[in-house]
């Protein structure tokens, strides 16, 4: 089994869901999927989950060892019939659609306990600040979020031409919300979040479907 610090590549994935397909059907279509990309060489799996406000939003974080891994995984998916039909479920919206390879630049150690919700924050930062400030602000609030019921681990990744991604992992969603509303006064997240230029900012809570990730 892969350890965390082997992932070098996160991609995030995020579409609507055609109305005529159920929930059930795209479980289906989207689990028919793993005992092929199990076997990809780079492949450290995925987390598979639908927005708790939007039903019909699905979105998708999976892991890779580098990006050569996603690319190659890739081509191979585009010509499996198993994986266009769970494709085939996903409103082609440019709107709602999105893929993002991103570098991860912090990954913590996970504490234990079922990740069952997936905290979403994607933004850009003010010019004035550097990748290695917005760093060590992110940093600082690891020891915040420790302290928080329901927190198990987060990951921090960018892609090459700015867009952040914060990714935090929860074992309930009530946490999650408790955690958002007092993390906002604290200090030192106060110190990160000037750096955050608010007009880009996505910010979403996920209910995890399928959790392969290792």
């Amino acid at each position: 089994m892969k350890k965390k610090e082997d992932i070098g590549t996160i991609v995030l994935v995020t579409a609507k869901t055609k109305p005529e397909y159920s929930r059930e059907e795209i479980i289906k279509l989207s689990k028919a999927i793993d005992p092929m990309v199990d076997k990809f060489d780079g492949y450290l799996g995925r987390k598979m989950t639908f927005s708790n406000s939007e039903p019909d939003f699905l979105m998708e974080l999976v892991y890779y060892t580098n990006v050569k891994a996603f690319e190659d995984a890739s081509e191979i998916e585009m010509k499996s019939e198993t994986c266009l039909k769970f494709f085939g479920t996903m409103i082609p919206d440019p709107e709602t659609n999105k893929i993002l390879i991103t570098s991860p630049l912090i990954i913590t150690t996970p504490k234990p306990g079922k990740v069952k919700v997936v905290e979403l924050v994607l933004f850009k930062t003010k010019p004035e600040f550097t990748k290695t400030q917005v760093v060590n602000a992110a940093k600082n609030i690891n020891p915040v979020l420790e302290k928080h019921k329901g927190y198990l681990s987060r990951k921090l990744s960018i892609t090459e031409d700015g867009q952040w991604m914060d990714v935090v992992y929860w074992t309930d969603l009530e946490s999650a919300e408790n955690a958002s509303k007092h993390i906002l006064e604290n200090k030192l997240a106060q110190k990160y979040f000037e750096m955050i230029d608010d007009s880009t900012v996505e910010f979403n809570h996920f209910n995890v479907i399928i959790d392969t990730e290792r």
